[in-house]
């Protein structure tokens, strides 16, 4: 028995030197990929590159592409000069900046599209289910944001292993937590964000306003709920009337308020430039 264990060792280290490079190669694949796709033609990141240098032609940007991850890295520019390393842990790209580090975050959310793109999952959602998660206080697997305030730091885990559920989706609607904008007043302003499959723009003042809530797929439960909690909080004038009255997701009407369901392209375009034709979309208008 003893006189054959080191030939049976030596199986076992030639059998797991085989093994490991294949495991390498296909991490190496995972990580290259979302490497690919954050440079690719087209890319937000690359869009955002483009922007930078028309406003600062001295800027300076650069990736390096290590064993594990890679480092993305900024100069000669007012705002976003730094450097930030993505690294993989697993299942997951990790990194660590500031929790004032508002650029780095702003990177993460290039490298999560970039992710998306890699492992073919429905990137028009990415960013509201993120911005979601973070408003809403829900906790997911896909990407998980903590911070460590003791040393002043946010830790982000981005899942890379295979495509994101997004179960949580169905749990994301407008509210006071997601607009944390307060009720609106004389002064005519523009204001707007996403969450989950919701995006919503209100444009005007308390006396005269227009809120625009598009909602991916179409108009639901979801829409309905944002768009009582929304008037709720920017408390346009009849909005007490809205809330009491406006019972169901319709059409509908009354002295001072009215909601047009599943408005056309034209329609939305005169609010936004972008109207995406997997959105369907609710207005709403308060005033004269």
């Amino acid at each position: 028995m003893m006189k054959n264990a080191p030939k049976r060792m030596l199986v076992l280290l030639l059998a797991l030197a085989l093994l490991l490079p294949a495991a390498w190669a296909e991490a190496d694949q995972t990580v290259m990929g979302i490497y690919d796709a954050l440079l690719a033609e087209g890319s937000s990141y690359n869009e955002m590159k483009t922007t930078y240098a028309e406003y600062f032609p001295d800027a300076v940007f650069e990736e390096t592409l290590n064993d594990d991850g890679f480092t993305l890295s900024i100069g000669n520019t007012e705002y976003m000069d730094g450097s930030w390393t993505f690294t993989r842990d697993g299942d997951y790209l990790t990194s660590a900046f500031a929790v004032d580090d508002m650029n780095g975050l702003t990177m993460t959310l290039y490298v999560v599209r970039a992710v998306s793109d890699c492992l073919g999952m429905t990137t028009e959602l990415i960013n509201s289910y993120v911005n979601g998660l973070a408003a809403l206080g829900i906790e997911s697997d896909s990407f998980i944001m903590t911070r460590d305030e003791a040393d002043g730091t946010s830790h982000v885990r981005i899942y890379i292993a295979g495509p994101w559920d997004m179960k949580e989706l169905d749990e994301m609607v407008f509210d006071e937590r997601s607009l944390p904008y307060g009720s609106l007043n004389e002064n005519s302003i523009s204001l707007g964000g996403g969450i989950g499959k919701l995006m919503m723009v209100a444009n005007g003042s308390a006396e005269d306003v227009t809120i625009l809530l598009g909602e991916y797929g179409a108009l639901d439960e979801l829409a309905y709920r944002s768009m009582i909690n929304a008037v709720k909080v920017l408390q346009p004038v009849g909005w007490e009337d809205f809330t009491a009255n406006y019972t169901e997701l319709a059409d509908a009407g009354a002295e001072g308020w009215s909601v047009r369901l599943n408005a056309d392209k034209a329609a939305v375009g005169e609010i936004i430039e972008d109207a995406r034709d997997s959105y369907s979309y609710a207005i709403m208008h308060f005033g004269k």
